[in-house]
């Protein structure tokens, strides 16, 4: 694929697509691509920043499982198999 069909086919999803999250992922995306001196929490929507804020409260309210137990517990899944 060359350069003009792949713009082309990134050009039609775009176009179809009326997914506002999709869209802001997007642009935050090739924001971020395009200039290495943004962070990249500034090309976060208000949702996805929420979320992680959410859950970084969530964990200092001592509501997170540590890691260990988590990697006993996806061990334990996979030996059973």
């Amino acid at each position: 694929m060359n350069t003009a069909e792949l713009k082309n086919n990134l050009h039609k999803m775009i176009v179809e697509t009326d997914d506002i999250s999709i869209l802001d992922k997007i642009q935050a995306y090739f924001i971020t691509l395009r200039s290495k001196n943004i962070d990249w929490w500034d090309t976060l929507n208000e949702t996805d920043k929420q979320t992680i804020e959410t859950g970084i409260n969530q964990l200092h309210e001592g509501h997170g499982i540590p890691y260990e137990q988590v990697k006993k517990r996806i061990h334990k899944t996979h030996d059973k198999k």
